[in-house]
């Protein structure tokens, strides 16, 4: 471009990773003039001559400024900006005015506006200083929204709680293979705290700067799982009014936790099969062939290995995904840790409820040790704040914890001396458990449900699996 320019860009302290700006005016030569001083700034530009081009192209793109005129023809720039909100509410906007109409500059800032800046534009310093400042405020904005959604690392590790021989052999290893960057299985029933050792091993390795973000597979139905975990296209479905970003992109660098991934369809592994093979996806609706450096952590309460048999899920994906497990210990086979649970539990909801409970009655802490804890930590410190919420003294005593668990019948179970399955030994447990239960409660499916803590569909199955009559 030939034409004198009114002003010129300084080069010093330019941006050091390319920020994208829209330049939205109806004049063909501002247009051209901020694309090419902004450029010169080591910006990334693109330009939209009317509201409804800048909306087309927002939705198509990701934009971290937009410089939008207000007056535009067909949409005038406040319409324009309540769109690019509702579009992406966390997109910089400045507004440019001819005029400095105070009305309109305190509705658009009332509307989400990061500035305004007056035209014609002679003063290029003031310009680049306040787009400077929007880039600044929104990168802090982004920072703190990432922060408050990840949990501080020292509350995290102070969750883990145990000294049993097995949870050091956990720690042992969770300290060896963070650092070396594989893709890591967590084997563990449900409420056995798995998401909190995944992000321990994405703490301790290299990736620790950047990204840690859990995906629970088993609650997002299917066809909302896969835009969520590979992004979409504008139009690719109903409601998708705006090109979205999905997590294997926003974790790009960092760790991607996929728990309760057995729960995820055929269809759906075949598609994270070829992410973990070649780090390579598409957007649901998209051609691009995207990229992402993602390190994997997966968990699952299931035997992998029996889904495999029974068609559920992929050989392939298997081993993908497997190339160093950690089984994670149900509280039970750890119940050398239960009062050390208990203690921390109740520190920490004396302090959170401003209760002064300073311990537990002993006569009940058989009964905790002898229930079978099928919620495991989860469950436990589900039942310690309720016990602390209803004390009324500085001692948790029986009336504070729930029936179920003070009055549970004891299981003795002592599986033959030649069966060394741990999966035949734990149906065997299950089915003694149930005939006690039940003749315990005289077959009241509403009573047994309400002491084992198990539902009351799964109880019937489990009735039926057993074959169990009165």
């Amino acid at each position: 471009m030939n034409a004198k320019l009114p002003f010129q860009p300084e080069n010093k302290d330019m941006p050091t990773t390319k920020k994208r700006i829209m330049v939205v005016d109806d004049d063909h030569y501002i247009c051209a003039t901020l694309v090419e001083l902004l450029q010169a700034d080591g910006y990334d530009l693109d330009v939209a001559y009317t509201g409804p081009e800048a909306i087309d192209k927002f939705s198509n793109s990701f934009f971290d400024l937009v410089l939008l005129d207000i007056s535009l023809p067909k949409m005038n720039g406040l319409e324009v900006l309540h769109e690019l909100r509702r579009l992406d509410p966390d997109v910089a906007i400045i507004m440019a005015t001819a005029k400095t109409d105070v009305a309109t500059i305190v509705e658009s800032i009332k509307s989400g506006a990061e500035n305004y800046v007056t035209k014609p534009y002679h003063d290029y310093a003031s310009l680049r200083a306040i787009i400077q400042k929007a880039l600044e405020n929104k990168a802090v904005r982004d920072e703190n929204r990432y922060l408050r959604s990840r949990m501080d690392f020292k509350s995290q590790i102070s969750n883990i709680i145990g000294r049993s021989p097995k949870m050091l052999e956990l720690y042992k290893m969770i300290e060896k293979i963070a650092p070396l960057d594989t893709t890591v299985l967590l084997v563990g029933e449900t409420g056995t705290g798995k998401e909190l050792l995944a992000q321990a091993i994405h703490h301790l390795s290299r990736r620790t700067n950047n990204r840690f973000i859990s995906i629970n597979c088993g609650g997002i139905p299917e066809t909302l799982l896969e835009s969520t975990l590979f992004g979409y296209e504008k139009g690719s479905f109903t409601g998708a009014y705006k090109r979205t970003k999905g997590v294997f992109e926003e974790a790009d660098g960092g760790t991607l936790f996929l728990d309760e991934i057995g729960e995820t369809s055929p269809a759906l592994q075949v598609r994270l099969l070829r992410v973990l093979q070649s780090r390579t996806f598409q957007r649901v609706g998209g051609t691009e062939i995207l990229r992402s450096d993602v390190r994997f952590i997966s968990a699952t309460n299931k035997d992998l290995l029996e889904e495999i048999k029974h068609r559920n899920f992929r050989e392939d994906l298997y081993y993908r995904i497997n190339v160093i497990s950690l089984f994670i210990p149900s509280l039970k086979e750890r119940i050398d840790d239960l009062p050390l649970l208990i203690q921390h539990f109740m520190h920490k909801y004396s302090q959170q409820h401003e209760k002064p409970i300073t311990g537990i009655d002993p006569a009940i802490q058989p009964a905790l040790a002898r229930y079978a804890w099928p919620g495991n930590v989860r469950e436990l410190e589900n039942v310690i704040e309720r016990a602390v919420v209803l004390c009324d003294s500085d001692t948790i005593k029986a009336g504070d914890l729930p029936d179920y668990i003070t009055q549970s019948p004891e299981v003795i179970y002592n599986p033959p001396a030649d069966i060394f399955n741990f999966s035949v030994a734990k149906k065997g447990f299950e089915k003694k458990f149930l005939q006690t239960i039940l003749k315990k409660y005289d077959w009241n499916i509403t009573r047994v449900a309400a002491a084992s803590g198990i539902p009351r569909q799964n109880l019937y199955l489990k009735i039926k699996k057993h074959d169990l009559h009165r």
